[in-house]
C-alpha cells in the first residue's frame, strides 16, 4: 500500500477551548468540541476545512497532564508545557500505511517513537481511535510533524463527518488552509529534512524554501521562532485580505 502522505491537520495550543471556539465562530469558521484524550489529560475542538482541519488543544486535567512523557506523546507534551502561551504547535500528516512510513523513517534515522493507538472520547461518549507515532526530540529546535492513520479511508471519513454535521466545507466561502509558514533559523536545512520525511524535494523561491504538497504548501523562511507562526487561507469570501491573531498564531486570509 502506498504511503499517500497528506497534511491532515494543524494543532494550535489554547488556554480555553470554549473561548477559542467562540473566537473562530465569530469569524464564521465553525468549530465544535472534539472530546477528551483521557490518557493525556487534554481536550480538543475541531474545525474542518475539508478533510484538512484545525485542532485546538488544551488541558482538562492538570495532574494527569503532568505525567505525560515527551518521548511517548511529543506534540501533546509540547502543548502541555508551552501553555499558557498560545501558538501553532505542529502539523499531523496522515497516511494509508503507517507501518511502511514508520519503517522508512526508522531506516532514515529519524527518532521515531512506537506506533500506538490514539483515542479520544467525543461529547456523545463515542470512542474515536487512530494509529499514531511521534517523532521525538526536535531538529534544530523545530518540533517535527507527527504521523497518523485513521481507521477509515478518506471517502468514508468525509461521509461520516458530513453526517455528523462536522463538515460542511464552508460552502458559502470555501475556506481552505493553503500554507503553513515556518519561521526557523535554518530554513534550507529544515526544508530538506522535512522533505526527506515527506518524500518531497524542496524548491527555493527567493529567500524561502517550499515543500509543495499539491493544493497546500509548507514554507520555510528565516526567523527566530523555530516553529510555525502563520497559517494562510484561500477562497475566504468576506475574510479576504484580512489577518487575525489568536495568541501568537497568525491567521492570514487571501
Amino acid at each position: 500500500m502506498a504511503e499517500n502522505l497528506r497534511w491532515d491537520h494543524t494543532m494550535i495550543n489554547v488556554n480555553s477551548i470554549d473561548a477559542a471556539i467562540k473566537w473562530f465562530n465569530d469569524l464564521g469558521i465553525k468549530f465544535q468540541r472534539g472530546g477528551k484524550h483521557e490518557q493525556w489529560g487534554t481536550e480538543n475542538a475541531v474545525g474542518y476545512l475539508g478533510l484538512n482541519y484545525i485542532e485546538l488543544i488544551s488541558i482538562f486535567d492538570q495532574d494527569l497532564a503532568k505525567t505525560v512523557n515527551r518521548d511517548d506523546a511529543t506534540s501533546v507534551y509540547d502543548a502541555i508545557h508551552d501553555l499558557p502561551e498560545e501558538h501553532i504547535n505542529t502539523i499531523g500528516i496522515r497516511t494509508q500505511d503507517i507501518d511502511q512510513v514508520h519503517e522508512r523513517l526508522q531506516s532514515q534515522n529519524f527518532p521515531v517513537g512506537p506506533i500506538q493507538t490514539g483515542k479520544r472520547l467525543d461529547p456523545e461518549g463515542k470512542m474515536i481511535t487512530w494509529k499514531i507515532f511521534f517523532i521525538r526530540n526536535k531538529y534544530f529546535d523545530v518540533p517535527y510533524p507527527f504521523i497518523l492513520q485513521w481507521e477509515k479511508p478518506d471517502y468514508l471519513r468525509k461521509k461520516d463527518l458530513i453526517n455528523q454535521k462536522l463538515l460542511d466545507e464552508h460552502s458559502d466561502r470555501h475556506i481552505m488552509v493553503s500554507q503553513a509558514i515556518y519561521s526557523v533559523t535554518n530554513p534550507e536545512i529544515i526544508a530538506v529534512k522535512w522533505g526527506q520525511l515527506l518524500n518531497i524535494t524542496p524548491v527555493r523561491k527567493h529567500d524561502e524554501w517550499i515543500l509543495d504538497m499539491g493544493i497546500r504548501q509548507l514554507v520555510f523562511k528565516s526567523g527566530q521562532d523555530n516553529r510555525i507562526t502563520d497559517l494562510k487561507f484561500v477562497k475566504s469570501g468576506d475574510l479576504k485580505d484580512k489577518e487575525f491573531k489568536l495568541g501568537e498564531a497568525n491567521l492570514q486570509f487571501e
